[in-house]
């Protein structure tokens, strides 16, 4: 018996490889939200994944982002004061330990990247952040962001899919809303209504302020919605709270988050006395393209679509949170892109700091570990 166990253990690393080499296209034919045998089955080509809690870029390009630079008069802003995004109001602020998913940041505070509302507004303009997906294929898709929202009223902090302004799809947060025990967060898409309600979205049927029962400044949390031919569904923590279906956009946009207040009492209010930001831990999108030349390369990794080539999305359901005693264990999620060149094939790797690297088993592991109880198993009964 144990001459076949020796025998059988010798082969390991050979059947490891094999398998190896079969998991090395997990993912060649893209990413799902939901099982492929699942009722909800969605598939999606590329990704765009970003780990803002060890991400060390000297230019946030390198990361898939452009810092918005620009400025908006009250009147265009249609508030008492005007808007000024500047490159300083974005700032990259990561973990020390680089190993590590909680813990001291660099510059204090609370670690990601920092979205910053100045206090300043002595010459009429509000100083604030925004930041715009390098790419600007995106067509339909489950996108994601984990944020800390600010604890000064008067900001308003979104992140959100833009095409024109008569299609953009929002979650925006409104500091004033935030009482003692809650808050809410506005589900908003601009559509050809709103442009005839004069670019405002409360007075149709694609806006919705939802409660929530937690305050978006207190830690973590995780913000998604997923878009799809004829709909448009939002979730808090992996657990869905609304769905659109009426002037659902077409076109294929870029991502967006930004942090701002004009001071308009209806919406921003504000601004604040002093700088306040909110923290972004991480992005991740899956999507489909409009790219030609990407579209080509999937063609060619997934000549013969296949489930068994299609990694499934994993849901975050619970805040993924860096602060407190679970923290280093709440804020270690799952990103394809630190699971392995294997787990994101043809994609674009942002640059993070060395050691970052996923809780999550891989699916390569996943895979092997049965496999070697089998094959145990299967020695010792011999």
């Amino acid at each position: 018996m144990f001459s076949m166990l020796r025998d059988a253990v010798g082969a390991m690393p050979w059947l490891i490889l094999a398998m190896s080499q079969l998991t090395n296209a997990a993912c060649e034919c893209g990413y799902s939200v939901n099982s492929t045998s699942g009722n909800q089955f969605a598939s999606y080509t590329d990704l765009m994944e970003n780990d803002f809690l060890h991400t060390v870029v000297d230019n946030i390009t390198e990361a898939g982002w452009r810092v918005q630079v620009y400025n908006v008069s009250a009147e265009d802003a249609r508030g008492p004061y005007g808007k000024q995004f500047e490159l300083q109001n974005v700032e990259s602020n990561p973990l020390k330990d680089k190993f590590s998913w909680s813990g001291d940041s660099e510059n204090g505070g609370d670690p990601g990247l920092r979205l910053w509302v100045r206090g300043d507004h002595s010459k009429g303009l509000v100083g604030g952040a925004e930041m715009a997906s390098v790419r600007d294929d995106v067509l339909y898709g489950s996108f994601r962001v984990a944020m800390k929202l600010s604890s000064t009223s008067g900001t308003c902090g979104a992140f959100f899919w833009f095409y024109n302004n008569s299609q953009e799809i929002d979650m925006e947060f409104l500091s004033k809303e935030f009482n003692n025990s809650q808050g809410a967060v506005n589900l908003v898409m601009q559509t050809p209504m709103s442009v005839v309600h004069g670019y405002d979205a409360s007075n149709t049927s694609a806006f919705k302020i939802q409660a929530l029962p937690f305050r978006p400044d207190e830690k973590v949390h995780e913000y998604r919605f997923d878009w799809a031919p004829g709909s448009v569904n939002f979730f808090v923590d992996g657990a869905w709270v609304y769905e659109m279906t009426e002037n659902i956009p077409v076109d294929a946009g870029r991502m967006f988050m930004n942090h701002w207040s004009n001071g308009d009492p209806l919406w921003s209010a504000g601004p604040p006395g002093a700088d306040t930001s909110m923290s972004v831990t991480y992005v991740k999108s899956y999507f489909n393209t409009t790219n030609t030349a990407k579209n080509d390369a999937y063609k060619k990794r997934c000549a013969n679509w296949n489930a068994t080539q299609v990694c499934q999305i994993p849901d975050q359901t619970v805040a993924p949170d860096p602060s407190g005693a679970d923290g280093n264990k709440t804020a270690n999620t799952y990103f394809f892109t630190l699971d392995g060149d294997d787990h994101a094939p043809g994609q674009e790797v942002f640059k993070t700091t060395n050691g970052a690297s996923s809780l999550f088993a891989s699916s390569s592991f996943s895979i092997y570990i049965p496999v070697i109880v089998a094959l145990f198993s299967w020695a010792f009964a011999l």
